[in-house]
């Protein structure tokens, strides 16, 4: 509106300054000045109604503009209200989770009590507690079950726990069934369990005794104890509620290691096929270092007055005494004397020579099997490896077949496969002994031979430079031995 008065007032200014400057005619203006009029008096009345309505849209103005103010401060108040409401809740999630993560805790803690608790309970009290305790294991566990009842079939378990420690402290009496450990028979009777100790005794009276676990077997086993430890009193004692019990401190470990034990003979069987050879080959060098050790042992060294009287007779030319020593002393030793014997009256040269052979030939007979021992000794432990590696062998054979799950299994194959190497040892390790110990003795009576030799040379080269000993070629005596009249010494 205000643009149409402003053009209307344009117009009327154009065409007046048109009629001044033109002149037109007057009734154009006249028009013009009508027009003039109504638009100044619409004018008019357009500025009386802005300034009517002027006022009641300023107090809506303002009205509005409160209103916004108020919803300004009541989102304000909301939003501080929802920033403190998701503080809360924020806190409250972080309350339940510490809740949830505090519960969870006691669960795991009380799972792993409980968990501790079946690896010690006795193999006879697993007939007592073992389907309670798994009835409330898989209630534990089920995911359809409230956590409230989770936990409760949690604190039922401990509470059961606490309750079975009071009755195992004062000693507990129930029914069960055991297994005669070596008739294997299940016997029906009744547990008396009492701290880490558990008694049986069998409704027939007749098989009584400690209760342990055995391999293998998912029923207690009767341990059964010897007639000194009076097992009747068990039996009493279940009976009538009290009375004395015998107490094994090792908790039945004394009776496994009893049980592992083998005789000699049992472990040599068990030991397999190497074996026989070891054993053999053993038995066979021991008896043949015994016989040779009594044949170095029974070998006679002449003493030193021994000696010594001998060549006096021999420079007397009384050679049938000296024959008499000679034979006295026998052996190898009786051979090289027999020699000097023979050949005193011939030249040294002749004499070392017979004397050197006949210690070459003792040299060979006293040496004689010992390198067999040695052999012996040398072997044996490489029959015991070689038992050894065909055990494991076969035993990790087993694994292959049936899996590592009972260890038993293949530790027992390989226990059984080092017996050979502990055979070989122990067969082989006096073998080497007694094959040093007789090559000692040998050499001490080939030295001893080598000395008396060298003494028997110096007297006779001693002889030789005074002029005094016998010739070769002088009459021999009437009491002089024919040559090979002395008996052979046997080494």
């Amino acid at each position: 509106m205000r643009h149409s008065l402003c053009l209307s007032l344009s117009l009327a200014l154009a065409l007046s300054a048109a009629a001044q400057t033109t002149n037109p005619l007057p009734k154009v203006a006249e028009d013009f000045q009508k027009k003039l009029d109504a638009v100044t008096r619409q004018l008019s009345t357009t500025r009386s109604q802005i300034e009517e309505e002027k006022v009641p849209m300023t107090r809506q103005l303002n009205e509005l503009d409160d209103k916004v103010i108020e919803a300004r401060k009541e989102y304000d108040r909301v939003l501080r209200i929802a920033d403190t409401r998701q503080l809360d809740v924020t806190n409250l999630r972080a309350q339940i989770k510490a809740k949830e993560d505090q519960t969870n805790y006691i669960a795991n803690a009380v799972d792993e009590f409980i968990r501790n608790m079946e690896t010690r309970l006795h193999i006879s009290e697993a007939q007592r507690y073992g389907d309670t305790i798994t009835a409330k294991k898989n209630a534990a566990n089920n995911a359809n079950l409230s956590a409230e009842e989770r936990l409760q079939a949690r604190m039922d378990l401990l509470m059961l726990a606490v309750d079975r420690l009071e009755d195992v402290l004062g000693g507990t009496i129930f029914d069960g069934s055991a297994v005669e450990g070596k008739s294997g028979i299940v016997s029906e009777g009744k547990f008396l369990v009492m701290g880490p100790l558990a008694f049986f005794a069998g409704n027939d009276g007749k098989h009584m005794g400690l209760a342990d676990l055995r391999l293998g077997s998912l029923e207690p086993a009767i341990l059964t104890l010897p007639p000194d430890t009076r097992p009747e009193d068990i039996r009493t004692t279940l009976a009538a509620g009290e009375g004395s019990l015998p107490v094994d401190s090792t908790r039945g470990s004394a009776f496994k290691i009893e049980e592992t034990k083998m005789t000699v003979w049992q472990e040599f069987l068990k030991g397999g096929p190497v074996m026989w050879p070891i054993g053999i080959l053993g038995l066979v060098a021991v008896l043949v270092g015994l016989v040779k050790w009594l044949q170095l042992w029974l070998v006679r060294r002449p003493s030193h007055r021994q000696i010594s009287a001998l060549l006096e007779h021999l420079d007397a030319g009384r050679f049938q005494e000296a024959g008499a020593i000679v034979r006295k002393t026998g052996g190898p030793v009786g051979k090289m004397l027999d020699a000097v014997l023979k050949h005193y009256r011939d030249p040294v040269s002749m004499m070392e020579e017979s004397m050197f052979e006949r210690v070459l030939d003792a040299k060979t007979r006293l040496n004689a099997f010992i390198p067999f021992i040695k052999i012996a000794a040398a072997v044996e432990p490489l029959l015991g490896l070689l038992g050894t590696v065909t055990g494991m062998i076969n035993t990790f054979k087993l694994i292959t077949v049936f899996g590592t799950q009972d260890a038993s299994t293949f530790s027992s194959g390989i226990s059984e496969a080092l017996l050979t190497t502990e055979w070989g040892l122990i067969t082989a390790i006096p073998c080497l002994l007694m094959a040093a110990f007789l090559a000692r003795m040998s050499k001490a009576i080939q030295d001893d031979m080598e000395k008396l030799g060298v003494r028997i040379l110096n007297h006779r080269n001693a002889k030789d430079i005074l002029g005094t000993a016998p010739r070769a070629s002088g009459p021999p005596a009437k009491d002089d031995p024919a040559p090979g009249a002395l008996p052979a010494p046997a080494v």
